[in-house]
């Protein structure tokens, strides 16, 4: 809690209750005068008259219940079983005028600043001193006497508001009386008036009043307060020996004692030489897998070997492991604890592995049917491409690519496929023995034969006869149009063939009456050939082939024919235009038929893609692709090896060690002083060696029970529950053992993740600090710096914070808190601290005997605590 400047009122009221003069009937009585004045539309005053007006607050006699929104805060909250016996239990209420509002009595005289509050909380033993019975509360004259009342008009130390420095009040009603260690209480919140205003107890009998809330809490043992608790702590009293267990190897009688380790060591203390007499020893015992004839050999548990079987005896960290009994014995704890906990670990890597059973059984089925599929291929399936594609020809229209299937793509309409030589129907008609094709001259008919011949484009079209019908007529259409274009591609058209052509139809026509017409249009259209003038040439030769194909015995069409012909000459030249000659080349020529586009269509390339989609061998094959795409984090060199995924358990391992071998974590842990503080170190060759010897075990275990685990997993890397202070992620504290380099030794950094350090500050607390107060802020902040030289006469920099990334329990009254990337060294230039919990304002019974709230309030205000220890008190040496 940051710390504030607090300013405390010993009472507030609403401004009405200022004008409050006096008492009747138990309330507060007002005595005013009024004064109401006239003002007309103009503005102008038109009279005054003021008259006193008297009249009565509301007072305790009013008040049935108390709103559920009143009280904003409990301290301590209910059923809290560690209150601090020095600490005063208050509400907390949402009007700051609230516990004054009603209080039978008037303004304070000027300058005395007293009024007893309506509402005081009580505080007592159920059932002896204090008795609910629904919504009343009967008080002993013990409890009465814890809370003495005065009348309304007196100080009351126990009810005040609090203002802070951005101006937000707060009103609080507390109980002042003594707590006793380990005991239960119930907090009952009463009037302290009666309906005549008169105080609601005097000690001399018991009482019943209404009871507006409760609840109940229990003090804790023993007595004290966080900063009674934080000040016997004792820096730096290390016994010697703590951190390290003696080990004697018997198969040596005559060897030395070995020193091991636990989890967390000694500051600077490190692992001495194994005796090369102990690690030759050692190392005899170690037989190998199998004999001679190939039968298993039960012997040591040969450390290392599930991760890199062939190149144990290249593995330093191997060696160290096998043959220093130190380093074998953690392991064999890790070992153990996998065996006490291997239904447990089990049931979690079951639990991990999710949908695997399910992929597993689908990459069976996979594998199954492209084994089946594969046979069948190679059995029925033709060996000429084409033969092969007329096989497979009805399935092409489920071959669908983004343009469409491949049915519709071979006989698109510019292809030269017909449509529906796929189908089934096209199958059964052309298949052998049918009376459709066992008659035939060729034999039966050859699939491939079929295909080749249907891919022909047929040939383009001649010239269709849709011009003018000269020809019906015996005009030489050949001639004349030839004469035609030669004239028209050297730049000058040859009238003379057109006027020719146009006396040939003259003489054709029907009568002597249509061909004297017919004569005089030839006639005209030579002077416009000769002058060059524009004629209606079009027309013209219309009406001259009318007249030659009119029938002569239809002597009303020859005579409309005949008028036309007159009208055309009467109007000639007219209508000619520019284009009336190009006109009339156009309707001479004979189109040239436009054959629809066909190209055809590779059947080679086609039988090759639909073989290669349709093969069931191929690795990108259909059936192989889809189911495999819907199983995520397969081998990719084998994708249809049954999988098996690297289970991580997210567990830290410090609390099997803690549950199982506890005295490990801490060595000598039990001889540490009561209320101490000291500094270790974290022990990174402990937690391989115990790691190694748990995960050998467990991927045994799993193998046993074909749990599917991958072939050089290490699911357990967890040991200290670290956390990244960032984002609060779980960090692990090793690699995969299989990814250890061979010259590296047990504890090499290169063991661990990218920024994990192995060895790291761990401060230790031994007490009942942390269990009477778990939610502690404990933190590292630097030592002022002079010269080099660590000065801690200086006042630190509390917002410069490490915070701890793993913390724990050891036992019943241990709490550890590690520091990960600060090396054990860097304790001598920094204070620990510890800062007390965020619990809200609190108040101390004992320190204060003011009657006024106000002066009560401020001596006897607690502000936060926070306990600061010199790092270079918790070296060893140095306390």
């Amino acid at each position: 809690m940051a710390d504030q400047k607090l300013i405390f009122h010993g009472w507030k009221r609403e401004r009405i209750a200022g004008l409050a003069t006096g008492t009747q009937d138990g309330r507060a009585r007002v005595e005013t005068e009024v004064t109401l004045t006239g003002t007309a539309v103009s503005g102008t005053t038109t009279g005054s008259h003021s008259r006193p007006v008297r009249f009565l607050l509301g007072g305790p006699a009013d008040v049935t219940a108390l709103a559920p929104a009143s009280i904003t805060r409990r301290y301590p909250s209910p059923g809290a079983p560690d209150h601090e016996s020095d600490r005063c239990p208050y509400v907390e209420l949402a009007d700051p005028s609230l516990p004054w509002r009603y209080t039978p009595a008037p303004k304070p005289a000027a300058g005395t600043g007293s009024l007893h509050p309506w509402l005081v909380l009580v505080v007592g033993f159920e059932n002896d001193e204090v008795i609910i019975a629904g919504k009343h509360v009967t008080l002993s004259p013990a409890v009465q006497a814890a809370h003495p009342l005065g009348a309304a008009g007196d100080p009351y130390p126990w009810g005040h508001v609090q203002v802070d420095a951005e101006g937000r009040q707060v009103a609080r009603v507390l109980s002042g009386r003594p707590l006793e260690a380990g005991t239960a209480y119930v907090a009952v919140l009463v009037p302290a008036f009666d309906e005549a205003g008169q105080k609601r107890w005097n000690g001399t009998g018991p009482v019943t009043v209404p009871a507006y809330d409760h609840w109940r809490f229990h003090t804790a043992t023993p007595p004290g307060s966080f900063e009674d608790l934080a000040a016997i702590l004792k820096p730096g009293a290390v016994p010697d020996g703590i951190g390290r267990a003696p080990l004697v190897y018997p198969r040596l009688p005559d060897g030395s004692i070995l020193q091991v380790r636990g989890a967390l060591s000694p500051l600077g203390v490190g692992d001495d030489p194994v005796p090369q007499e102990i690690s030759a020893d050692l190392g005899k015992l170690r037989t190998p897998a199998r004999d001679d004839e190939g039968r298993p050999i039960i012997g040591l548990p040969p450390y290392g070997e599930v991760w890199r079987a062939a190149a144990l005896d290249e593995m330093r960290w191997e060696k160290e492991l096998n043959t220093d009994p130190r380093h074998r014995g953690i392991a064999g704890l890790g070992l153990e604890i996998g065996l006490r906990l291997q239904e447990e670990l089990s049931a979690e890597a079951s639990a991990s592995l999710g949908a695997l059973a399910e992929a597993r059984q689908r990459i069976r089925d996979l594998v199954m049917g492209l084994h089946a599929a594969g046979l069948l291929w190679r059995r029925r399936l033709p060996e000429d491409p084409l033969d092969a594609l007329w096989f497979l020809g009805p399935a092409l229209g489920r071959v669908v690519t983004p343009e469409g299937s491949v049915a519709e793509l071979a006989t698109a309409p510019d292809r030269a496929l017909p449509e529906g030589i796929f189908s089934t129907a096209a199958r059964r008609a052309l298949r052998a023995g049918t009376a459709r094709t066992s008659a035939l001259k060729d034999g039966p008919v050859v699939p491939k034969t079929v295909l080749a011949a249907a891919n022909r484009c047929p040939p383009p079209s001649e010239r269709r006869g849709e011009g003018i019908p000269l020809g019906e007529l015996g005009i030489d259409i050949r001639d004349l149009l030839e004469r035609v274009r030669a004239g028209a591609a050297g730049g000058r058209l040859d009238y003379g063939a057109i006027v020719d052509g146009a006396h040939e139809l003259a003489e054709l026509a029907a009568n002597s009456l249509l061909r004297e017409l017919a004569f005089g249009i030839v006639k005209r259209f030579g002077h416009s050939a000769k002058d060059g003038t524009p004629a209606p040439w079009v027309d013209g030769l219309a009406l001259l082939i009318s007249a030659a194909s009119v029938n002569p015995d239809d002597m009303e069409e020859v005579d409309r024919l005949a008028e036309v012909m007159r009208s055309f000459l009467d109007r000639y030249p007219e209508p000619a235009g520019e284009q009336d000659l190009s006109r009339l080349i156009a309707d001479i020529d004979e189109p040239q038929p436009e054959d629809p586009a066909c190209r055809p269509v590779d059947l080679g390339a086609l039988a090759a893609g639909v073989l290669a989609a349709f093969d069931p061998t191929r690795d990108d094959s259909a059936a192989r692709t889809r189911v495999l795409a819907t199983i995520d984090g397969l081998d990719p060199r084998q994708p249809l090896a049954p999988p098996e995924f690297c289970v991580g358990l997210d567990r830290p391992v410090w609390a099997d060690v803690e549950e199982a071998f506890p005295e490990w974590l801490l060595p000598g842990a039990a001889a540490l002083p009561e209320d101490s503080v000291i500094a270790v170190e974290t022990n990174p060759r402990f937690v391989d060696a115990l790691l190694i010897g748990l995960n050998t075990q467990v991927l045994g275990e799993w193998r046993w029970r074909n749990i599917p685990v991958a072939t050089g997993c290490t699911p357990l890397r967890v040991f200290w529950d670290r956390a990244d202070t960032g984002n609060g992620a779980r960090l692990d504290d090793i690699t995969g053992v299989a990814a250890w380099a061979d010259a590296t030794s047990l504890g090499d950094p290169e063991h661990r993740p990218p920024g994990i350090a192995g060895r790291d500050l761990v401060v230790l607390v031994r007490g009942q600090l942390f269990l009477r107060y778990p939610a502690t802020v404990v933190y590292l902040t630097p030592v002022h710096m002079a010269e080099g030289t660590a000065d801690f006469e200086v006042d630190p920099d509390p917002a410069a914070r490490i915070l701890p990334t793993f913390q724990g329990r050891i036992g019943a009254d241990m709490s550890f808190f590690g520091f990960q990337g600060v090396e054990p060294e860097r304790v001598l230039t920094h204070w620990i601290v510890f800062e007390e919990p965020p619990a809200g304002f609190r108040f101390a019974n004992d320190k204060s005997s003011a009657g006024e709230p106000h002066t009560w309030a401020t001596k006897a205000f607690v502000p936060p605590v926070r306990v600061l220890i010199r790092g270079d008190r918790l070296a060893p040496g140095r306390s």
